[in-house]
């Protein structure tokens, strides 16, 4: 009977394991928000798969060691910035057309003779 249990009892402690994965995983988004100086709604913000509750422990939990150890924040690296061809083109399926989507518009219409230029 107890080789019957056995697989099942396996299984609980690897959900279990799973389970406190992500929960480890939360605590230290929320310790790394803290010690970047983020806030908890802009950490929310950019974390939105993961519960917030789990964030909030870990923002918590290093806003406490941060204060007894007198820690300073240590600011994030810029983001980067934003492509305006990731937000006005839709997806192409090469770079070359990427850039000759890009360019087309910047063609002039006639080229100017040498000529005229003097």
């Amino acid at each position: 009977m107890l080789a019957a249990a056995l697989p099942a009892l396996v299984g609980c402690d690897q959900v279990k394991q799973a389970m406190n994965k992500q929960q480890a995983n939360g605590n230290a988004i929320g310790a790394a928000c803290r010690h970047s100086g983020r806030s908890l709604e802009d950490c929310y913000r950019r974390n939105p798969k993961v519960p917030k509750a789990d964030i909030f422990a870990g923002w918590k939990e290093m806003n406490e060691y941060m204060l007894t150890k007198k820690i300073d924040i240590v600011p994030p690296p810029p983001d980067a910035p934003i492509n305006r061809f990731d937000i006005d083109a839709p997806a192409a399926s090469t770079f070359a057309e990427h850039e000759a989507s890009a360019t087309a518009g910047d063609k002039p219409a006639k080229p100017v003779p040498d000529d005229a230029a003097h």
